[in-house]
C-alpha cells in the first residue's frame, strides 16, 4: 500500500507567513524603543562615570579638575586646572581653577549618541520634582556647564567655594523625550536617575 507523502498546503503557509509578521509588525517598535532608552542610560551612564573619574582624579593628583559639558555639540571631557601652578609659570593660571594655556583634557572628547541632548534646566513638563538632592535650577539654563572639584574631591564653584541648591544636575533627553539626569551632590558622587512618566517621579538607577 502505498503512503501518501505529507507536505504544508499554500494555505497552511500563508497563515504561518502571516502570523510571523504579525509578530515581528509588533516587537519591532518595541525593541526599537528599547534601544533608544538603552542609548539614553548609556549616556546618562557614561556621563556621571566622567564625574566620578574627575573627583578621584582631583583628590589623587591633589589638583583642581573640572568636568565641562558642552549643550550645545552634544559632547563633553575632563579638564586638569591650574592647581598650584602660578601666573609666572603659566600666564593663565590668576588662580587654581583656571584651565591651563594648553587646556590638559584626559581622555579626549566624549560625544552624546545620536539624538540625545543635554540640558542644565528641568524640561517645562516637569514643573515640580527634582533628581536627588537638587533643589533649583541654574539661573541661566544656557551652556557650557562646568563641573569643578577641589583637591579633596568635593564640586564646588568656579572659586573653590561649596556648590548651593543642593549640588548640580544635567538633564539627557532623547528624541522619544524620555529622560535622564546626572546629579552631583554635595559629597561628590555622581549619580544617574531616570524620570519616570507613570508615577511623575524621579528614580535611581
Amino acid at each position: 500500500m502505498l503512503r501518501k507523502d505529507s507536505a504544508f498546503s499554500m494555505m497552511e503557509l500563508l497563515v504561518v507567513v502571516l502570523i510571523i509578521g504579525t509578530i515581528v509588525a509588533m516587537a519591532i517598535p518595541q525593541a526599537y524603543q528599547a534601544v533608544k532608552a538603552y542609548r539614553l542610560h548609556a549616556d546618562a551612564g557614561s556621563l556621571a562615570a566622567q564625574m566620578n573619574v574627575a573627583r578621584m582624579r582631583a583628590a589623587s593628583q591633589y589638583k583642581p579638575y573640572r568636568v565641562v559639558v558642552n549643550l550645545a555639540a552634544g559632547t563633553y571631557w575632563r579638564e586638569a586646572l591650574c592647581g598650584a601652578t602660578s601666573a609666572s609659570v603659566d600666564a593663565a593660571c590668576t588662580s587654581p581653577y583656571e584651565a591651563q594655556s594648553t587646556p590638559v583634557i584626559e581622555g579626549g572628547t566624549q560625544y552624546a549618541m545620536e539624538g540625545d541632548v543635554y540640558a542644565i534646566c528641568r524640561p517645562a513638563s516637569i514643573s515640580s520634582a527634582y533628581p536627588g538632592t537638587i533643589l533649583a535650577d541654574p539661573s541661566s539654563c544656557s551652556g557650557p556647564l562646568y563641573v569643578y572639584f577641589n583637591t579633596r574631591g568635593a564640586p564646588v564653584d568656579n572659586t573653590g567655594n561649596p556648590l548651593g541648591s543642593g549640588g548640580t544636575a544635567v538633564y539627557v533627553r532623547n528624541q522619544n523625550n524620555l529622560l535622564d539626569a546626572v546629579t552631583v551632590a554635595i559629597g561628590g558622587a555622581a549619580t544617574t536617575w531616570n524620570w519616570d512618566t507613570a508615577g511623575s517621579i524621579w528614580r535611581r538607577r
